[in-house]
């Protein structure tokens, strides 16, 4: 496998069987997947090796819609390893509901299709232990842990579990897809960093993509049997409604679908605990360390709405955690620092003032097999809530252009009442059960209280979904069940633009499932 600047190219043509257009974990799944088979993948990734304001500055937006957290610029990352640069590394599963059409979710329901045998793969790329059954009661059997003795109350709740990633270089991190793109020991793989596609062109028909533009001082071609779009929830549809030299609507969008049901979760904190209050609750709403085949994993446990309940007062689907906060002294972001070599004295005298709770951390970690006790200044209730699918909520093109002349987007974010009513529902309810369950009640904050009319402190999480959505007919959406976009033979999407719905879970091993589950089709097609 070969990683190379496009500046050192000479070739002004490049060819391959599979051109793959980003490089996050859904391109990077991808190829990781292909290697070693009789396909020649190229893999063209706008950023280079490392982050540069330069190559993140093609991420600005023109934004129009509700405010956003990154006002002004994409949710991403323009690097090698796309956004796993900078993400979380939670992980969680859709529920089965979320893939039913539900009559009080307008636009709701996925095709039929079965994602069970890719999870366990997709774990594998992701850095998790497990990608089936951790969730739900079954993470009890699964971790060898005794059941707690008080259950959630299934009128309203059911117990979820949601896995941390963790890369195999660096223990105190989760997966960074781009550190480990050179480990891909294959010929038929290659990567070029700092290749900006601004079009692709199809044969007169629209129904056959050609070739990829890539922007450079010298512009070069791209041709290929296979194109797979990789570059996220906002970018992909960007690039097809940008590719209009021979429709002036642009690639797969006869039905005037391309850009619409921008979604996302929204997320934030409905109330708090001291952390005097929290020591019980957080015993059993907290982090466990699981022994897997591969390894040890955390696990963060927390409660989402039942399905019941969604269906019975016609809820989305949420899901409530509780987040330490960490005091500004707390000595293991000191120690994480001191072990990678960037620690300071500052860093040392921390460590030493708080030798005690390092100790009891290290005793918590390895005996007990839990999360590490922080010195914390608060904990918070949060909540993560799916978003209505609203195809007046999009993304299209702008006036403005950037620097390689190509239109920005132009984002036009919805959010809706039922999002703040799920939200204010499942907080009152959460509050009810703390107390259930003999754990002091969280203190909502004004906002989250049952009734209130003040703006919910919600904001989007960086999980833009749903932008080029998967349907069967293409009259309902942009991609087929393969993910190959309708009308267009060889022209395939990655990533959870091809969502319909959100769910309340974060979507990375979802779109890291969908990219094997992909790769199986282009190996067969290939």
């Amino acid at each position: 496998m070969r990683i190379d600047e496009l500046s050192t190219v000479a070739d002004a043509e490049l060819t391959a069987d599979i051109c793959v257009i980003g490089s996050g974990p859904a391109g990077s799944t991808l190829a990781a997947e292909l290697a070693g088979t009789g396909l020649r993948v190229l893999v063209l990734e706008s950023g280079g090796r490392a982050a540069t304001e330069a190559a993140n500055a093609l991420d600005d937006a023109e934004q129009i819609g509700a405010p956003r957290a990154g006002t002004g610029r994409v949710a991403g990352d323009r690097v090698l390893g796309g956004n796993s640069h900078t993400w979380s590394g939670r992980c969680g599963l859709l529920d089965d509901l979320d893939f039913s059409a539900r009559p009080w979710v307008p636009e709701s329901g996925w095709p039929r299709i079965d994602l069970d045998p890719y999870l366990d793969r997709a774990a594998r790329h992701i850095g998790i232990g497990y990608g089936t059954g951790f969730t739900d009661d079954a993470f009890w059997e699964l971790a060898e842990r005794t059941r707690p003795r008080k259950s959630l109350d299934p009128q309203w709740f059911r117990p979820y579990f949601w896995q941390i990633s963790r890369d195999p270089v660096d223990p105190f991190d989760c997966k960074r897809f781009g550190r480990h793109v050179k480990d891909l020991v294959a010929p038929n793989i290659r990567v070029l960093v700092d290749a900006t596609v601004t079009r692709l062109d199809t044969d007169p028909d629209g129904r056959r993509v050609l070739a990829a533009r890539v922007a450079d001082p010298a512009p070069r071609t791209v041709r290929a049997r296979y194109f797979v779009l990789a570059a996220g929830g906002i970018n992909t549809p960007r690039l097809l409604l940008a590719s209009r030299t021979v429709r002036p609507e642009g690639i797969g969008n006869r039905h005037d679908l391309v850009g619409r049901y921008l979604m996302d979760h929204r997320c934030g904190a409905v109330g708090e605990l001291t952390p005097t209050q929290s020591r019980k609750a957080l015993r059993r709403f907290g982090k466990y360390v699981v022994k897997s085949p591969h390894g040890r994993h955390t696990f963060l446990h927390g409660l989402a709405l039942h399905p019941d309940v969604q269906r019975t007062e016609q809820l989305l689907n949420c899901a409530l955690w509780l987040q330490e906060v960490p005091a500004d002294d707390d000595p293991w972001e000191s120690v994480k620092q001191l072990i990678r070599g960037r620690g300071t004295r500052h860093d040392a005298r921390v460590a030493v003032a708080n030798s005690r709770l390092l100790l009891a951390g290290a005793r918590r970690r390895l005996i007990q097999h839990a999360g590490l006790p922080h010195k914390l200044d608060r904990i918070e209730l949060r909540c993560m809530v799916e978003q209505v699918p609203d195809p007046d909520s999009r993304v299209t093109l702008s006036d403005r252009v950037d620097r390689l002349g190509m239109p920005l987007a132009r984002i036009d974010w919805r959010v809706h009442e039922q999002e703040d009513s799920t939200v204010r529902r499942a907080a009152a309810l959460a509050v009810e059960q703390f107390a259930g369950l003999g754990y002091p009640e969280p203190a909502l904050y004004d906002w989250a209280m049952p009734g209130s009319t003040r703006t919910p402190a919600l904001t989007d999480w960086a999980h833009p979904t749903g932008t080029t959505r998967m349907a069967q007919r293409p009259h309902a959406g942009v991609v087929d069940p393969d993910c190959r976009v309708h009308g267009v033979e060889n022209l395939f999407v990655a990533g959870s633009s091809v969502f319909p719905t959100t769910g309340h879970a974060n979507p990375t091993l979802t779109i890291v499932a969908l990219a094997v589950r992909l790769a199986d089709t282009l190996r067969t097609s290939g």
